[in-house]
C-alpha cells in the first residue's frame, strides 16, 4: 500500500544519466548469458542493490532486480568473508510469496574465495495478468557446497565438501518496480487523447499520512512514474494539490495519472487513472488501498 511504500524519488539530471549508464552495463552483461536471450531486451534495474545480509556477517549477499516485458532476473552479488572457506555451485532459492511469479531457472557462481565477489541469478516468470504479477515477497535462501581451505593458500583441505544454507533477508517485488517514469511536456494533450472510456477513478483515505507533502512523496514513489508539470512541488498553505504522473509499464503501455489530494484528518486521495489497457488501469488504481 502507499502508506508502507518507499521516500520521495524525486533526482537530478546527473543521477538520472548515472541510472542510464548503469543500466546500459547491466543490458550488456545480461545479454551475454545464453540462458537469458529469450527474455527480450531489458525494460529497467532497480537504481540500487539492496542488502540482503546485515553487515559483519559470514557472507554479504546484495541484489539488483532487472525487469524485462514477462520476467524478473534477480542478480545476487556474493561475498564470501570467511578466509578458511570456499563456497562452490552457489545459488539463492527463492520462495515467492503468489501463484503469478515462477522460477524458471538459476544460474549459479561456480566459486567464491575469499574477498573476491560472485554473482548468481534467478530468473522469474510473471503471470500475463498483471494484477497477479506486480506485487509479491519472496523468501531467499543461499545455498553453497563449502570445502574448507588453508587461509593462507586456500587450498582446499579436501575435494568433496559438503552442502549447507544460509537464510537471506525477503525480497519484495512491488508495483513500482514494473513502471518507468514517462517524461512528457504536454500531460494534458496525452490525457485528454486518452479520454473519458479509458478512464476509472477510486478515493481512498490516507490516514497514516499528516502532510500533502508527505502524500506525493509517497504516492510518486509507490507508482514509480514521472510527475509531470512540477506537480510535485506543492505551494505554500495549500490544503489541496493535484498530482500529475506519467509512466510506461512493463508491457510498453503508456499510463497517466491524476492524483487529487485533501488534507483531511490525514489526506484524502481521489485517483483517476487513464490506459488504454483496461486491467492495468483497474490495478494501478485499485493498488493504493
Amino acid at each position: 500500500t502507499v502508506a508502507t511504500s518507499g521516500a520521495s524519488t524525486s533526482s537530478t539530471a546527473a543521477g538520472g544519466a548515472t541510472t542510464a549508464s548503469r543500466q546500459d552495463v547491466y543490458a550488456e552483461q545480461l545479454a551475454a548469458i545464453p540462458e537469458f536471450s529469450s527474455l527480450g531486451p531489458l525494460f529497467k534495474s532497480s537504481p540500487k542493490a539492496v542488502d540482503l545480509t546485515e553487515s559483519e556477517t559470514e557472507y554479504a549477499v546484495r541484489c539488483v532486480k532487472h525487469v524485462f516485458k514477462n520476467h524478473v532476473v534477480f542478480q545476487f552479488d556474493c561475498t564470501n568473508t570467511l578466509n578458511d572457506q570456499i563456497l562452490e555451485n552457489v545459488t539463492v532459492q527463492m520462495e515467492p510469496g503468489d501463484e503469478g511469479f515462477v522460477v524458471e531457472q538459476t544460474i549459479p557462481a561456480a566459486k567464491l574465495v575469499f574477498n573476491k565477489p560472485g554473482t548468481t541469478y534467478t530468473c522469474v516468470a510473471l503471470d500475463a495478468d498483471p494484477s497477479e504479477s506486480t506485487a509479491t515477497s519472496f523468501s531467499c535462501t543461499l545455498k553453497y557446497v563449502v570445502k574448507d581451505c588453508d587461509p593462507n593458500t586456500q587450498e582446499p583441505d579436501d575435494d568433496e565438501g559438503y552442502e549447507d544454507e544460509y537464510v537471506l533477508e525477503d525480497i519484495d517485488v512491488a508495483l513500482c518496480d514494473s513502471f518507468a517514469p514517462l517524461a512528457t511536456g504536454n500531460f494534458s494533450g496525452m490525457w485528454d487523447e486518452l479520454s473519458e472510456e479509458n478512464e476509472v477513478e477510486e478515493t481512498y483515505a490516507l490516514s497514516s499520512m499528516k502532510t500533502l507533502e508527505a502524500a506525493v512523496d509517497q504516492v510518486t514513489s509507490f507508482m514509480g512514474m514521472h510527475p509531470c508539470e512540477r506537480s510535485h512541488k506543492i505551494p505554500e498553505n495549500r490544503s489541496s494539490h493535484t498530482l500529475l504522473l506519467a509512466g510506461v509499464f512493463r508491457s510498453h503501455t503508456n499510463v497517466l495519472v491524476r492524483a487529487r489530494l485533501a488534507l483531511s484528518d490525514g489526506v484524502t486521495l481521489r485517483i483517476a487513472v487513464r490506459s488504454e489497457d483496461e486491467e492495468l488501469r483497474q490495478l494501478v488504481a485499485s493498488s493504493v488501498g
